[in-house]
Parts: structure tokens; C-alpha cells; sequence
């Protein structure tokens, strides 16, 4: 059967890897005839087939060249084209024979349609052991289990704290520690997958499904010393506004900040489920797929400084937890070489979140002050993916390397200013990716 999507082959690519492998099953040199015109004279193309007739034999070159590409990539359309031409010159050598013509050229005829049929059992048999054993495999329902192991570094939003409120004027600036939040990032994963090869849907090669479940931690940490309001007032927001908060005159320099320190943890545990449909477009497997997400991200950090001049300390927690359904779309590419392949793709999803969770502030000598906070929101996400692959795809065991790009609008923010209780937003990070993968098929 043809598959719509075949006609995606790129001839120019088939034509080339035609003419190479015609170049490499040559023989050694041309055979010569011209001592015997009883035997075949003309050698169609740099096959081993000899004919009498010389229209024959120029006829069948493509043909030949055809195979060749054809039985290198296992392309059934092409080769079918070519094998349908082989035989059709047979049919017309055979009706020669019966034709008006003197014993020698009786003898050609039969010999060139013996000489065909000959080089099409052969090229049949080729075709049998290489390709017949590969469309076998194919059939049928396969399954594979992996898991991989990624690293690499998040770009998290920044998070503000603290305030100055200028003598005199009292303008109030706020957000004057901003974290840069640079975070490690691990991830480690388990899925499973199933292809049918038999399910023939929009004339794709089968389906694919695929089970699974992920884990991603990521850390920041900074330090900051020295933070001076240099004759201003040093403004601590509180969570409920108000008076949940603290001001602190300088008297000198006495609130100044001598240490403060910035933490943040984030879990990400995110089970998904999709389907692909995998098309045949000559040298390159394309997989369009969608599917469907749930993730449960938590973010833990603190904030906590010194003032030793008032003999105070001060500390934000924060716990804010998100859960994310996230229907996506996206595609796979997929070209294979001899026991290795290349692969990349994309996908972009729809992120609808609901975060819940509290911004608590503690302050020496006073009873802790919390508020609860909460948002939802819709974003978008995305990624972006490419790779190397060592093994064929029928190979038992498989392991890829990887590098992607990672993009999401959904990491909550606290917002303090001093007058209103705290309040919750999503802003994007993104990062870089390294990953490690096993495949095995059962």
C-alpha cells in the first residue's frame, strides 16, 4: 500500500543513495561479449543483467537504479514501481518470440526474457531477506520502558524584599533586595510506551502511546551583605500589611543589614499521558503528538537577615503550591543512519494553574505574622529538543543524548508593598537541559 505521506520522499536524496549503491555492487569490470554476438552484448546499467537487445537493456536501466534505491531505503512504493517494469520487459521479450523473426533473433528474445526473470528473482530474494524481515518486525505491537537522568540551570524570577522610605520626603521605595535566581536543576524519569504497527490511522504508520512520570528539583541560593539605607528608613513589609510590618530608623546607622540570606526549593512531579502518529516521509520518521499533563510544583524559600545595631532578626517563609493540568501538542523527528539516528522536536502546551499557599514573617521579640495567598491563571509553556541516538530501532536496548530548551510562565512571585496583604503572580524562567536516556524494547 502507498502511504499519502510517501510522497514526501525526497527524490534528489533516493536518486543518490541509488547511483552509490549501483557504484558499490558493480563488478569489478564490465563484461565483453563482442568475440561471441551469440551471447548477450549490452549490460544494462552496472547490474550484473546481460541482453541482445539494446532498447531493452537502455529501457531497464532506471529500472535497475530504481531497485537499488529503493531495496537500500526498503521504500515498497519504489520498488514495486521498478519490479512492475522488470516484468513488463519480460512480457514484451516473450511476445517476441512469437513474432516474425529468423531463429537468431528467436533465441535472443528467449534468452533476454530468461535473463530477466532471472535478475528479478534474485533482486527479489534481496529484497525477501533485507526488507520482508523488516516489515515482519514491524508488525505487530511492540512496547519499550526507559528512563532518563537531565541536569542543567533554570533561570528563576526574581524575588523582592525589603524597603527605604526617605527622611524628610517619605517616598517609600520598595523591593530593594532583588534575588537573582539562577537555580540547579535535576530531573530523573519513567515512562512506557506501546507502538501499534498495525493501527493504519490518516495513513500513518501505526500509533504510539506512552505512559509516564517525571521529577525536577531546582535550588538557588545568594548572599547579601551590607544592606545600607544610608540615613533612610529601613521598612521590613509584613504579610498583612500595616502594621504586620517594621520600620527602623537609621539612629546613625544602626539598621543597617550586615548578612542576609536567600533561599529556594523547587519540586516539580508531573505524570502525562499522549499518543503519536508516526508518518513515513522518506529518510526522516515525523511523530506528531498530543497529550495531557498534571503537575504538582512546590516552592519553598526564605529570606532572613541580621540587624545586629537593634539586636533583631527578621525572616520571610514561603510555601506556595501549584497544580498545573496541561493539554500540549507538539512533533518528533526522527532519521536513522547505520546503528544511530538524529532526532529533534517541539512542543507547547497550555498551563491551567491553581496555587495555593502562605508568606509568613517572623521578627525578633514579636509573634509571627502570616498571610494566605492564592491565584489562578493560564500561561503557556514550551519545549524545545535534539538529540543523537545509538541503536537501530529494533535494537533491544537504546541510549540517547540529549540537549533541550525549556520554557514556563507559571513560577509564583510574592508581591509585599507594605499597605496590602501579600499577593501571588506567575512569572516565566527558562533554562538548558543535558539528558541521559535508556530505552528498552520488549
Amino acid at each position: 500500500m502507498v502511504r499519502p505521506l510517501q510522497t514526501c520522499r525526497l527524490a534528489a536524496f533516493s536518486a543518490l543513495v541509488g547511483m552509490t549503491f549501483s557504484f558499490f555492487s558493480a563488478p569489478a569490470s564490465a563484461i565483453d561479449n563482442s568475440h561471441n554476438p551469440a551471447l548477450p552484448q549490452f549490460q544494462v546499467g552496472s547490474s550484473d543483467l546481460m541482453l541482445h537487445n539494446s532498447v531493452r537493456a537502455a529501457n531497464l536501466v532506471q529500472a535497475v537504479r530504481d531497485a537499488d534505491a529503493a531495496l537500500a531505503t526498503c521504500d515498497e512504493a519504489k520498488w514495486m514501481t521498478a519490479m512492475s517494469r522488470l516484468d513488463s520487459a519480460s512480457i514484451m521479450a516473450e511476445l517476441a518470440i512469437s513474432g516474425p523473426a529468423g531463429k537468431i533473433v528467436v533465441d535472443a528474445d528467449e534468452e533476454d526474457e530468461d535473463a530477466i526473470d532471472a535478475y528479478s528473482a534474485k533482486r527479489r530474494a534481496e529484497w525477501k531477506a533485507k526488507c520482508g524481515k523488516r516489515e515482519a518486525t514491524n508488525s505487530g505491537t511492540s512496547f519499550t520502558a526507559g528512563g532518563s537522568l537531565s541536569v542543567g540551570q533554570l533561570s528563576l524570577p526574581q524575588q523582592a524584599f525589603l524597603g527605604y522610605e526617605a527622611l524628610g520626603t517619605l517616598i517609600q521605595t520598595l523591593g530593594v533586595v532583588n534575588t537573582e535566581e539562577d537555580a540547579r536543576v535535576t530531573a530523573g524519569s519513567f515512562d512506557g510506551s506501546a507502538h501499534f504497527a498495525d493501527a493504519d490511522v490518516l495513513g500513518s504508520n501505526g500509533l504510539w502511546t506512552a505512559l509516564g512520570y517525571v521529577r525536577t528539583t531546582a535550588n538557588a541560593s545568594i548572599r547579601v551583605t551590607n544592606i545600607d539605607p544610608a540615613g533612610s528608613r529601613l521598612l521590613i513589609p509584613g504579610p498583612l500589611g500595616g502594621a504586620s510590618g517594621f520600620s527602623l530608623a537609621s539612629a546613625g546607622g544602626l539598621n543597617v543589614v550586615t548578612q542576609a540570606d536567600y533561599e529556594a526549593h523547587y519540586e516539580w512531579d508531573s505524570f502525562y499521558a499522549k499518543a503519536g502518529l508516526p508518518f513515513d516521509c522518506g529518510e526522516w520518521l515525523f511523530m506528531p503528538f498530543f497529550g495531557a499533563a498534571y503537575t504538582d510544583q512546590e516552592q519553598t524559600s526564605s529570606f532572613s537577615g541580621t540587624i545586629p545595631g537593634f539586636g533583631r532578626n527578621f525572616a520571610y517563609n514561603t510555601m506556595v503550591d501549584v497544580e498545573t493540568i496541561s493539554p500540549f501538542v507538539g512533533f518528533d523527528a526522527v532519521r536513522h543512519f547505520n546503528g544511530v539516528s538524529i532526532h529533534g522536536g517541539g512542543m507547547v502546551s497550555a498551563d491551567f494553574n491553581d496555587a495555593n499557599g502562605y508568606d509568613r514573617l517572623s521578627f525578633t521579640g514579636v509573634a509571627d505574622s502570616q498571610a494566605m495567598i492564592s491565584q489562578d491563571d493560564t500561561s503557556l509553556g514550551g519545549r524545545a529538543w535534539a538529540g543523537v541516538t545509538f541503536g537501530t530501532p529494533q535494537s533491544p536496548f537504546k541510549l540517547s543524548l540529549d540537549a533541550s530548551y525549556v520554557y514556563v510562565d507559571n513560577i509564583p512571585v510574592v508581591t509585599r508593598d507594605g499597605t496590602n496583604p501579600s499577593s501571588l503572580a506567575f512569572e516565566s524562567a527558562d533554562g538548558i537541559l543535558g539528558t541521559i536516556r535508556a530505552t528498552f524494547r520488549f
